[in-house]
Formats: structure tokens, sequence, C-alpha cells
């Protein structure tokens, strides 16, 4: 049951090779619009500072959108723009330039953060189930419930989505374990790639994956990166169960209107698939009887989460704690569940640059007062902070949506529009009755929701890779999808997320 997709690489480029005079060009024009953002004089509006990061943001988005380079590779340049930009602008005195070893420490602060270490931690707990073989094994037992049945099929697998996201926290890592037990699937049960029934199961995992991560706090990278930067900007922490409790109802009815959409554009006239049962069955006999491995690995992730969701009610641990110490055990001698070696292929270290640069760009935004500025003179300008409360949320998460959809990465997205959703919510009157993290939350949600292509998340890459659907397959689904998110969004503003405290 091999997947044809074996890498948790989240570059936007699944194949071929790069053109370097393309590459050049895209770069060259990167620059040449920093350049020229950054000699522009903003006067006492814009801290010089400000202005240096906001043209290492134009820099990195233009690479990101142009897919200049591959994300991995992107990291470096987010680190060394960011760097040159920022140490040749004023110190904080005015006196003199910051300089590079002051404006290197701020680029690479991220990886300081305990947001970076919660992911390295949520990787090797992604890559020690994968190596365990515990998270084949949970999914054919879900698909095994579930029955061959078609539209059972594609619940149990939209179910084993959600399920997945509480034991691996890297969605990069559930998708290739999905993939890899979907193809598995197919084959057994000799369903062809080109049939209905095909698409269908891929897509649920294409849009399934990042609905699902909607609920979890360590679902992956962008999550974890969202409440950093809250936190960062208005001192409030949001704990795991909460996150749960914000975000899970939502995904669910997301869920659910996905699990539709897919029926309804791709049907299945066939019943059942012949002597299904029994294929998935033996499927999963032929992973033999629980190991020891597995079941210590089973024990270690049911006491993390439990951890997790206890967080400031039954202890003082925080998530990255948690984590830390759960990827610990798993090395413990005695345990032996993993070794370094054995892991350390698996983690996708171009991620980790990634997002570890992505936390320095965001938390320099907000710290020199440059998303504020991006926010008074983009959004704000439009008079939008004077609309209806629902208007607002509703004209807000549409444009932070439609800006999502330019990236190829979540981790990049919300690099360039977290920080800037915090600008426009504390430009908000307080009359409106928006808090500035919960209406950040909710801008956060339309950009992790915001799939339409492929090549809008490295999830989606890595099932269209498998050539089940065509691109335009997936647009029928996430155009719609898209637009109820949106609906559901206003939906809840008006009724739960009021009930619950995020508005």
């Amino acid at each position: 049951m091999n997947s044809a997709c074996d890498s948790q690489n989240p570059s936007p480029k699944i194949s071929g090779k790069w053109n370097p005079s393309t590459v050049l060009i895209k770069l060259a024009c990167a620059l040449c619009a920093a350049l020229v953002f950054n000699c522009i004089p903003f006067g006492e509006s814009l801290a010089p500072q400000a202005q240096g990061v906001l043209a290492t943001l134009i820099f990195m988005v233009i690479i990101w959108v142009t897919e200049a380079v591959p994300f991995a590779t992107s990291s470096l340049f987010l680190i060394a723009s960011m760097t040159l930009f920022v140490a040749f602008s004023l110190s904080p005195d005015g006196a003199s330039m910051l300089g590079t070893k002051k404006a290197l420490l701020i680029a690479v602060s991220g990886f300081r953060s305990g947001a970076w270490f919660l992911v390295v931690a949520a990787l090797f707990l992604a890559a020690a189930i994968q190596a365990a073989g515990l998270g084949k094994r949970l999914a054919l037992m879900v698909v095994v419930r579930a029955g061959s049945k078609p539209r059972r099929m594609r619940a149990g697998i939209l179910i084993l989505c959600f399920l997945l996201t509480l034991f691996i926290p890297a969605q990069a890592a559930n998708a290739v374990l999905m993939t890899s037990v979907c193809l598995g699937l197919m084959q057994a049960l000799s369903i062809k790639r080109n049939s209905n029934l095909a698409k269908g199961i891929m897509l649920t995992v294409s849009f399934g994956c990042p609905i699902a991560g909607l609920g979890v706090l360590t679902s992956g990278a962008p999550p974890i990166q969202a409440a950093d930067l809250i936190y960062q900007a208005v001192g409030h922490h949001i704990s795991w169960l909460e996150w749960m409790l914000y975000g899970m109802p939502f995904a669910l009815l997301l869920g659910i209107i996905l699990f539709w959409l897919i029926e309804w554009q791709f049907p299945v006239k066939a019943a059942e698939v012949a002597e299904g049962d029994e294929a998935i069955r033996q499927e999963l006999a032929s992973l033999g009887p629980l190991c020891g491995r597995e079941k210590k690995l089973l024990i270690i992730m049911c006491g993390t989460i439990f951890l997790w969701s206890t967080g400031n009610i039954l202890h003082q641990l925080d998530n990255t704690t948690v984590a830390l110490l759960a990827t610990l055990t798993i090395f413990m001698p005695g345990i032996n569940i993993a070794t370094w070696d054995e892991l350390e292929n698996s983690i996708s270290w171009g991620t980790l640059m990634l997002f570890g640069g992505a936390i320095s760009l965001g938390q320099s935004l907000l710290s020199t007062g440059a998303a504020v500025w991006v926010a008074e003179n983009t959004i704000v300008s439009m008079g939008v902070v004077s609309w209806p409360t629902v208007a607002i949320i509703g004209v807000g998460g549409f444009f932070f949506m439609l800006f999502s959809l330019a990236f190829s990465g979540k981790a990049a997205a919300v690099a360039a529009l977290v920080p800037t959703a915090i600008g426009f919510a504390q430009a908000i009157p307080e009359s409106a009755g928006i808090n500035v993290w919960g209406f950040t939350l909710i801008l956060f949600y339309t950009v992790q929701v915001g799939v339409v292509m492929p090549v809008n998340t490295p999830v989606s890459m890595i099932t269209y890779s498998t050539n089940t659907f065509s691109a335009g397959e997936m647009v029928r689904v996430g155009i719609p999808l898209c637009l109820s998110a949106l609906a559901c969004m206003i939906l809840f503003s008006l009724t739960y997320w009021q009930w619950v405290g995020v508005i």
C-alpha cells in the first residue's frame, strides 16, 4: 500500500525542473519591488524598521506567489532579506542604523519561540506514528467499521481525517498516510482511478484534512502559528481545549457540507463494491496483531492528547512542554519506540526552516507596527470598520480567503495575512462588539479553508499527484465549499461564537 507521494516537503513543485532564467527574473522582480517600497519616504507615519519589515514581506510574498523557489529554499531568502532590510533601517533612537548583528537576531527570533519547538515535536511524533505503522492500522480500523459501500466508505475517510488529526499533529504527514491508505484500498477493491468513487475519496482527503485542522490546535504549523501571533499581539492564550471548543463545531459542519458536495458532484451508481468488506478485513489482518511498539506509542499519544486537553485545568504544563515530553519518551531507553536515525529522514526540515522564518516575520510585523499600518492603509481606509458587525466579518472573511488563494502554503499565508488581520481587528471600534483575538481567529479560519486549486496547500498537492482528479474537478468542490464556509462563518458569528465568547 505504497503512496505515490512519499514526501512531506511542502514545495509547490511536485515534479519538474526549475528554469534558472525564469527564477532569476522572478527574484529580480521581487527584489526591485521591495527596494522601491523601501525607498519611498513615508515620514513619521511608518517607522524605518517597520518599513524594512514590510519590504521583506513584499519580497517574500512575490516569491511565494510566483513560486520562484521551493518553499524550503525560500526560508533562507526570508532570513537573509529580513536581516538586510532591517539592518539598514534606523535604530529605535533614530541616531544610527540597526546593523546586521541585531537584525539577524530579529530575523531568527522565530526559532527561539515555543511555537517552533511545538512543531518540531509534532513532526517527530507524526514520524514515529508512521514508522510504527500505528497510523495505518487506525486508518484501516475506521474503514472496516465504515464498510465498503461507496457512501459509507467516503464517510469513513472523512471521519478518518478528523481522527488522525488528533493522533498525527502534522497535516502533510496526515495527508501522506491517508493517501497511502486510500491508494491501497483502491487497489485491493479494484477501484479505477478515474472513477467517481476514487475522485470522491481523494477529494475528501484534500479538503477534509484542512477542515479537520480547524478544530485541533496541534493539527499542524498554521494553527500553532496563528495562536502564537494572537498571543504576541494581545497576550491572549488559547488553550488546546479552548481551540477545540471554538473550532471543532465549525469544522464538523463544514465536514458535513463537504461530504454532500462530493456526493452531489461525484455520484456513484454502484450500490456496493464487490466483496469490498472482505478485502478491507484482509488488508487489516495482514498487519498482524498490535505489536509492543504500537501499544507503547498509542499510550503515549493518548496521554499527550489528555495533557493537551487538560492544560490549566489539571496541570500547568503548556502544549510545547507536553509535546517535548512525549517526543522525549519515544527516545527513552527501555521504551525503544524509535531512534533518531530512524526518524530524521522522515522530518521535513524545510518545513521547520520556513516555519521559523515565518514566525520571525509575523512577530516583526506586529512588534514594529507594520501590520497595523498595512491594515489602516488598505482595509480600514475603505471605511469597513464603520459597517455593521456581520458585514465586517463577512467582507473581511471574503477578502482574507481570497488573498490566501495566492499562496501555495498555509504557513506563508498565515505569516503574511494573520498579522494584517490583527491590525484590522485593532482598528475596529470597541462599539462594534468585536474583540481582537476572536476576530483574528475567525479570519484565520478563512485562510485555513481557502482551498480551491491543488497548489493552495501541500495536502492537496499530495492528493493531486495520485492522478485521480483534475484541477477543474477540485474547483467544482472548492468554490462552493469556500462560499459555504463564509456563510457558516456568518451564522456562527451570530450564534455559537457569541455564546462561547469568541465575539
